[in-house]
């Protein structure tokens, strides 16, 4: 029998990614990443279904893993909005904060017109995981200050105000 074509092999994945199985996809583009080493997408969708499977099923995937999974797919293609958003996604997920921050960023300076909802979308994204991971801490608005002072930064940034027309405003 003929070993299918590379085409067929992504395919088969995206349909068990489509399909819900990402432990299965994950599997599968674990596969295809090392026989398609410079291929951005493989490594993105192997980073997106290792996030899922990790997440929602509970498999074992090691987040290291899944933070080089995305940051090859980024080497190989730095021109995809996309991927640093997935990207800066998954790092709030697991505490990695700065670094989510930077990929936002980036995300941000590479699409300008999506600027806005990114900033927006790293802001609240990022003080609702933090608010979830220190609990009671966060109850006491000096412990609270300084997450509260970026995500209100970045929310500013998305409205392109100051933060003098901010208070202005209020």
């Amino acid at each position: 029998m003929a070993e299918s074509s590379p085409e067929k092999k992504i395919a088969s994945a995206m349909k068990a990614m489509d399909e819900g199985d990402f432990k299965k996809a994950y599997s599968s583009f674990k596969k295809l990443a090392a026989e398609m080493p410079d291929n951005a997408d493989v490594w993105y969708f192997k980073a997106e279904c290792g996030n899922y499977a990790s997440g929602m099923f509970g498999a074992k995937v090691d987040t290291q893993e899944i933070m080089d999974a995305y940051k090859k797919a980024i080497e190989l293609d730095g021109s995809r909005v996309d991927y640093y958003q997935s990207y800066g996604s998954f790092c709030i997920s697991v505490g990695k904060y700065d670094e989510a921050e930077g990929a936002y960023n980036e995300a941000a300076e590479i699409d300008e017109s999506m600027s806005s909802s990114l900033y927006s979308e790293f802001a609240i994204e990022y003080y609702n995981n933090v608010m979830a991971a220190y609990g009671e801490i966060m109850e006491d608005p000096k412990a609270r200050a300084p997450y509260a002072k970026k995500a209100l930064t970045y929310m500013l940034k998305a409205l392109e105000m100051d933060p003098e027309e901010a208070k202005s405003l209020l």
